[in-house]
């Protein structure tokens, strides 16, 4: 291209004459002075768009009106058909997070438990995850189940495909991790649901009930409780109690007892909430978990406590 241009340059030279040569420079020289103006014309108006282009706009925070508005807007009309009001106020708490994201959810919770409330990334020095503050959502569960991964695959990866905020609540010196768990409600509306988590507890000592019946912490949920002392539906060491605390004076009263097992020999850490419960059977050294039937008294279906939180807590989504 170098001895192009070369070759051309003579040739103009020899067909034209100086008067010519004279007007092709300065219209050269004018052509180059015109494309530098109009290359600076271009980069101002560059540099200038960039300084005042304005960032997206943030979305209002929530001021006192607004909080007490929307406060309203949640409470539910105990005059109006209950289930038209469920409908409302679940679609309006899901929709106030979507919008607004954690601000929502302490806007929602604040009312029902402390303000106190921490999303990961600002948890203070004195919060016992505060080392996860420099971690995602994912990495953080991750980090936080690891000794015990193993043996719950399907809960932890459901916990890191459904957890949209994980934050943590410090009420009355005490501290608790809570996930917030996308779920599918009955009739297919999104909402969410709430796992919460103590602190972790890597010896917890028998409590009073365990302590009347020679129990101790079952090494499985010693190591649970190593992670978090309770666990979304799953009793803290304080609450877990042997289920002939309360059965054995119906026993006694209706002169009826079970043929199977022992009422000392189950420690109950899950109840349903419909009178069932999950349970420790005690045989001797073996240690399974079962589930107790309060209709019946039956108990059935041995699983390890691991085998039974994988299947159990990843089941979310209503039906």
């Amino acid at each position: 291209m170098w001895c192009l241009s070369l070759s051309r340059a003579s040739l103009e030279r020899n067909l034209l004459s100086d008067s010519q040569m004279q007007v092709l420079h300065h219209q050269r020289i004018v052509t180059v002075m015109l494309t530098l103006i109009l290359m600076c014309c271009v980069t101002q108006l560059g540099c200038q768009d960039r300084v005042t282009k304005k960032p997206p706009a943030r979305k209002a925070m929530f001021d006192d009106q607004l909080k007490t508005k929307y406060r309203t807007q949640l409470k539910r009309d105990p005059g109006k058909e209950f289930g038209p009001e469920f409908v409302r106020t679940t679609d309006l708490e899901r929709s106030l997070v979507d919008e607004h994201g954690f601000d929502a959810i302490k806007l929602i919770f604040e009312d029902r438990n402390s303000a106190n409330y921490f999303q990961v990334g600002e948890l203070p020095a004195d919060c016992p995850w505060a080392h996860l503050n420099d971690k995602s959502i994912d990495v953080a569960i991750d980090t936080l189940f690891a000794p015990i991964a193993d043996g719950i695959p399907t809960l932890i990866a459901g916990l890191k495909d459904r957890c949209k905020y994980l934050y943590a609540e410090r009420s009355d010196e005490a501290w608790t991790l809570h996930y917030f768990l996308d779920v599918i409600l009955y009739d297919g509306r999104r909402y969410y649901h709430i796992y919460s988590g103590g602190e972790p507890h890597p010896a917890p000592d028998a409590n009073a009930s365990l302590a009347k019946y020679t129990w101790n912490v079952p090494n499985d949920l010693k190591r649970l409780y190593a992670i978090h002392d309770g666990f979304g539906p799953i009793l803290g060491s304080k609450e877990i109690s042997v289920m002939a605390q309360m059965m054995d004076p119906i026993c006694k009263e209706q002169s009826n007892f079970p043929e199977r097992y022992r009422f000392s020999d189950l420690l109950e850490f899950h109840p349903d909430g419909g009178g069932n419960a999950q349970c420790f059977h005690r045989q001797g050294d073996r240690l399974a978990t079962v589930d107790w039937d309060h209709e019946t008294w039956e108990i059935s279906g041995q699983q390890s406590l691991f085998e039974y939180l994988d299947e159990r807590l990843s089941q979310l989504d209503e039906e």
